[in-house]
């Protein structure tokens, strides 16, 4: 035809050794067909070979390297949900080039939403996930039953005196996980090395008086240089875990933390920094999967979210997905515990038991410094008994 040519490609065509097995990724677009379909199109190209596909010869990139589309359905007006498919080789092995494949630069897209994964076991061995999980800190906390009870370090600014009284108090009275706040770092007034020591001590003392573990997690809200020795100090000073910002330091530093570091220690998954992810119903990542899925992979053992109810936009369907999905089985993961928050009180146990069952982390933070410490504590352990 006149006018009409063929793209002249620099490449040649490859056979690589690929196994054929494939790692799966559900997406929610809106839109019209016509205009779902090119991004559909897109999706495929841009989350593997980002390359003009019309240069790429018919060989293995063509067929495999390229993703799948396996379907494309209409699920409401203007909502379908796209199904796709990629070779496991993508991956690498890699958490981060996980996350790169199922969603990079498409997440850069209008009107795209990751809404499932299905990760196939041999991909999944390239994780060992949780070292404790569910089971390992029942254990841990001698807790054959019921809800794990946690609180924060509030507020920034505190002495490392007052708070070290805080610590001693919660963990004295019946508090298990007690962690900074997610906004101390280093500031020039709570230095990290010198705050952690003395916190861990205060809880060391109160787990003594109370005669049951409690377990300190210095939030580990560090330069990326700072990370090995800031572990380094709090295994040393014997804090039991760490609470780790995966938006802001990386979900694979949280997985380094949790392959290097003792059999028992903790690390809590918070989710600063995600939110704006979730807050979009037609773009970014549904909420289980950034609060189920990925803290598992990376090796949380504890899930936090915002509850529903509280001070964030979350729902009540939401959360119960996020909760689903860190206890529902994943290859050889172990289980996690969810850990809804933000806005919680006394009042709210029995009523957030009721909805996620026992194996759940209850979280309340400013409100057990509303008056004395020791009956805010006292009373949220009554309630966690009488919510079992």
């Amino acid at each position: 035809m006149k006018g009409h040519h063929t793209p002249v490609s620099p490449l040649s065509p490859v056979r690589l050794a690929l196994s054929g097995e494939r790692f799966g990724a559900v997406y929610a677009l809106v839109g019209d067909r016509e205009s779902v379909r090119r991004v559909a199109d897109q999706l495929v190209v841009e989350q593997t070979i980002e390359f003009p596909r019309d240069l790429v010869p018919d060989d293995d990139i063509q067929r495999e390297v390229i993703a799948h589309i396996e379907r494309l359905d209409e699920v409401g007006d203007g909502a379908f949900e796209l199904e796709v498919s990629f070779a496991v080789e993508l991956a690498g092995g890699l958490l981060s080039q996980l996350l790169n494949v199922l969603f990079g630069n498409i997440s850069m897209v209008a009107g795209v939403r990751l809404v499932d994964v299905a990760l196939p076991a041999s991909l999944l061995a390239n994780f060992a996930g949780p070292r404790n999980g569910i089971e390992g800190l029942r254990r841990l906390f001698d807790r054959e039953t019921g809800p794990l009870l946690a609180t924060a370090l509030k507020p920034m600014g505190t002495p490392v005196g007052d708070l070290a009284g805080f610590a001693f108090d919660l963990a004295a009275n019946g508090i298990d996980l007690i962690k900074e706040d997610h906004s101390f770092a280093t500031q020039p007034f709570l230095p990290f090395a010198d705050r952690v020591p003395v916190l861990a001590e205060a809880v060391r003392r109160g787990a003594d008086v109370r005669g049951a573990p409690a377990v300190f997690l210095p939030a580990l809200n560090v330069a990326h240089e700072d990370v090995e020795s800031s572990i380094d100090l709090c295994i040393e000073a014997g804090a039991g875990g760490v609470l780790v910002l995966p938006g802001l330091g990386g979900h694979d530093t949280m997985r380094w933390i949790a392959g290097n570091t003792p059999d028992d220690f903790v690390i809590q998954a918070h989710p600063a920094f995600l939110g704006s992810f979730v807050t979009s119903p037609d773009s970014g990542i549904a909420h289980e999967v950034l609060f189920g899925v990925f803290p598992r992979l990376a090796g949380a053992d504890m899930s936090i979210f915002p509850n529903f109810g509280g001070r964030f936009s979350f729902s009540r369907d939401a959360c119960s997905r996020i909760a689903e999905r860190c206890r529902s089985p994943l290859g050889n993961l172990r289980a996690v515990w969810p850990a809804p928050a933000g806005g919680m009180s006394v009042e709210k146990v029995g009523a957030t038991l009721e909805f996620y069952g026992p194996d759940t982390t209850l979280l309340i933070g400013g409100e057990l410094y509303r008056g004395s410490i020791e009956e805010q504590v006292k009373r949220m352990v009554d309630a966690a008994l009488e919510g079992q």
